[in-house]
């Protein structure tokens, strides 16, 4: 429910956001509607700066910091970037480059001999553009608790092959960047927290910023993870260059700031950085060094997202008009990132804007906490009547809530999110194959054999549903076999 500060900013806005050219003021009050809207309806625990022409338009906290301690957070506080760091690895392998440590086109095998023979043909400007073939290390494996760039390396090692010839296509990789953190190291004959720290954090004064590995650096002031339902879902593990780093909206502005100078490296560098890759086949990609780049109209912006565990951030830079948008969150995908993106940049442009939905699960969370389940299940059928136009009832929606309450191991609450499911979208395929789980996980392997078999119907390409079925009639045999 909205409060009734919000609800005077939120009527003030339907009329600014229709005037063509608005104040600095008035794009600063447009901006706390939009964000203070989503605080309210559970869609932002988080901190964000928007900033144009070198001046800060807005810098806000939202939400918790640490559930457990009941800290509420402030705009000094320390995020987990996620992907949002290979920016500054890029940044390192830049400054390297400039000083003659390394070169772009030095091949991986130089740094990595112990790599398969394909290294020989896999450059440092492929790993920065994700056009390397190395694998995701993510993708093969799980990553526990402590799991470092040792043992990403170890995957890496064990691949006999690249994804694709490189230099032949576009394969993000998580993989690559942690390999480029580990050149900084032997380049430059630091640890990368240390030379990040010398080259780049101390000389932009971004006193908040970190490297994050295994010695387990103190944060002074930190952010912990929650997924979208509010439990404990923090960060816990050591591989750096694709991710690994914690900053502020405060650091990250001043970042912003100095990509504008020569302080770190020459603008010729970073032009480069800022200009998308091509494939072999000349194919124009849209990214550079760490960076995605887009052009709308006139305008040239590079940016990045990031996401991992309960973190999601994100920070664009509108190179031609200077502004800067940061965005900083702890609370999982319960912030429709995307959306709150979108009417930020509408915002800076004096363009109509739209209110992001309200996730329906979060609100069918609540009910099933204050209400119950079926007092829950009949209110959904309710608010699909009367307030669809506010909601997400995306078929995703319902599907998480029910993992939710399956990795709990509230049987009975999970079948009856995942039953609601099936009855919203009764033609897709996944709500089936989910409650089918809910039902083998639950030892009622008829009705998970019914909805798998009926998952298998309107997808016959579901192989889940076929290991599924294999494995249930392996749990039946078994079971009669006592």
């Amino acid at each position: 429910m909205l409060t009734i500060r919000r609800y005077l900013q939120f009527a003030f806005s339907l009329i600014i956001v229709l005037v063509s050219s608005i104040s600095a003021q008035d794009k600063t009050d447009a901006i706390d509607n939009l964000i203070g809207y989503c605080a309210d309806n559970g869609l932002f625990n988080g901190t964000i700066l928007v900033a144009e022409e070198g001046k800060v338009l807005y810098k806000q906290a939202f939400g918790m910091a640490n559930n457990e301690t009941d800290t509420f957070l402030e705009p000094d506080h320390a995020f987990y970037l996620a992907s949002v760091s290979k920016q500054f690895t890029a940044m390192a392998i830049m400054i390297l480059q400039e000083r003659g440590k390394l070169r772009y086109d030095d091949p991986l095998s130089k740094y990595f001999p112990e790599f398969p023979d394909y290294a020989k043909k896999v450059t440092i400007r492929h790993l920065l553009t994700h056009t390397s073939g190395v694998a995701d290390h993510f993708r093969l494996g799980p990553a526990p608790k402590g799991f470092s760039n040792a043992d990403a390396l170890a995957r890496l090692l064990a691949q006999k092959a690249p994804d694709f010839e490189p230099g032949a296509q576009f394969g993000y990789s998580n993989g690559g960047y942690m390999l480029l953190s580990m050149i900084v190291a032997k380049a430059s004959g630091a640890s990368f927290p240390a030379f990040m720290k010398k080259n780049i954090f101390d000389p932009l004064e971004m006193s908040a910023t970190l490297v994050y590995d295994e010695s387990e650096p103190a944060i002074e002031k930190r952010a912990f993870g929650y997924d979208m339902f509010g439990d404990l879902n923090d960060y816990d593990i050591f591989t750096t260059g694709a991710g690994g780093m914690y900053s502020t909206v405060e650091d990250l502005f001043k970042w912003d700031q100095a990509l504008y100078t020569e302080k770190l490296v020459r603008q010729e560098t970073l032009r480069e950085a800022f200009r998308g890759a091509t494939l072999n086949d000349g194919t124009e990609l849209r990214y550079g060094f760490g960076w995605a780049v887009n052009s709308f109209g006139d305008n040239k912006f590079v940016s990045h997202s990031g996401g991992l565990v309960g973190f999601r951030t994100y920070l664009e830079r509108d190179i031609t008009n200077k502004r800067l948008i940061v965005v900083l969150t702890n609370k999982g995908s319960a912030a429709p990132l995307s959306e709150i993106i979108t009417a930020l940049r509408q915002i800076l442009y004096d363009s109509n804007y739209e209110l992001p939905k309200i996730p329906i699960a979060l609100r069918i969370r609540h009910l099933i906490d204050q209400k119950g389940v079926e007092r829950a299940v009949s209110d959904y059928d309710m608010l699909k009547r009367t307030q669809e136009s506010g909601f997400d009832f995306g078929e995703n929606q319902l599907n998480n809530l029910g993992y939710y309450y399956l990795q709990r191991e509230e049987m009975d609450t999970a079948i009856a999110v995942f039953k609601l499911n099936v009855k919203a979208f009764p033609e897709a395929f996944n709500p089936y194959d989910s409650l089918g789980e809910a039902y083998m996980n639950n030892g009622q392997y008829d009705l998970a054999i019914f909805n798998y078999k009926r998952s298998l119907e309107l997808n016959p390409e579901n192989q889940n549903a076929n290991v599924m079925l294999k494995k249930i009639d392996e749990l039946v045999a078994k079971s009669n076999a006592y």
